[in-house]
């Protein structure tokens, strides 16, 4: 279809989605007849769309068992159960880790008889093992928010 050719039914479609929606103002509802009456297509689409909104109108969704709900929110709390104690774990770790690296620092900094490079190459080895660490977890959450697959049961 050609430009001309939709700029003529942007008009027409415009008006009828204003009688569908009961909007339409007298006027126009007598440009929309005329149209319909000079153009068998437009007619038909028209009949369509009166359809769709006839059987969309009158549709009702059912309501699930009470088994479904059930099972819905047994599963919302196991989730919201789960992600808090995830959560404190997370955080007890982290404060772990850190009080036990702090004191190690400490105590590494206070020994006096090991060379400096040996004390360079724990840091080396603490800071890559946890530059790892990091890097392993972010691409765990990145890849658990946009896993494409994430829905599909075996």
């Amino acid at each position: 279809m050609s430009r001309p050719d939709r700029e003529n039914l942007e008009r027409p479609r415009q008006l009828m989605m204003a009688a569908l929606d009961g909007e339409i103002s007298g006027e126009d509802r007598g440009v929309l007849d005329g149209l319909l009456a000079a153009d068998a297509a437009l007619k038909r689409e028209f009949e369509q769309l009166q359809r769709v909104k006839e059987v969309t109108s009158t549709m009702a969704l059912t309501e699930p068992p009470d088994e479904i709900w059930d099972d819905y929110w047994t599963s919302v709390y196991n989730k919201f159960e789960r992600g808090i104690g995830w959560f404190l774990v997370s955080i007890a770790a982290v404060v772990l880790v850190a009080f036990g690296l702090w004191h190690a620092t400490g105590a590494l900094l206070a020994e006096t008889d090991m060379p400096g490079f040996v004390k360079i190459a724990i840091f080396a080895l603490f800071l890559g093992g946890l530059l790892l660490l990091a890097s392993v977890a972010r691409e765990k959450l990145f890849t658990r928010r946009h896993d494409p697959y994430k829905g599909v049961k075996r």
